[in-house]
């Protein structure tokens, strides 16, 4: 366990590195909070996206500092995904108006489910692709399913626990 500790804390520390530069925390209580929660409670989403933004810097990404300052997510300039906005942890890449509310709120999940997020996010993903419950009350005629790509851009990916969550916050999915 604590050999597990010392590795993620190695791995977050490049994430800790970029959040001094962009002074991505708040300089308050609730900054400070934040970042707590992040290399602790949710260490392994902080692992992930920083591992995330390793692969997203490597193929030529790049930090938005003026979206990062003080917003406690680190915001890529560039989505990874085509068409896509992607959140891990507290790494969001492609950043735009619009989107970002959404993917504020997955940083949000991921606080507060710390570790189990992750998980139950993967979950979910293999449950719905299996077991596709999600059609009982998929709008057919708003979003066909007339391919695989269709399957999981307009069946599986919205349907998802956490995206439902998201979509129901912050407005209606991508048709």
């Amino acid at each position: 366990m604590e050999v597990a500790l010392v590795a993620a804390a190695a791995l977050a520390a490049p994430h800790g590195g970029w959040a001094w530069r962009v002074r991505l925390y708040p300089r308050s209580a609730r900054g400070l909070i934040v970042a707590v929660i992040d290399f602790t409670w949710s260490l392994p989403n902080t692992v992930a996206g920083v591992l995330f933004l390793a692969y997203a810097l490597g193929r030529g990404n790049a930090v938005d500092r003026e979206f990062s300052r003080h917003r406690g997510v680190l915001g890529l300039r560039d989505g990874v995904i085509k068409g896509f906005a992607t959140t891990v942890g507290p790494v969001q890449a492609g950043v735009a108006l619009g989107v970002d509310d959404h993917e504020a709120v997955h940083v949000l999940q991921a606080r507060l489910l710390g570790p189990l997020y992750l998980p139950l996010v993967v979950a979910n993903w293999v449950v719905a692709t299996v077991l596709p419950y999600w059609l009982l009350y998929h709008d057919r005629r708003r979003a066909p399913i007339d391919s695989v790509a269709a399957y999981f851009q307009r069946g599986v990916y919205p349907h998802c626990w956490h995206e439902e969550w998201a979509y129901r916050v912050q407005g209606t999915p991508p048709a």
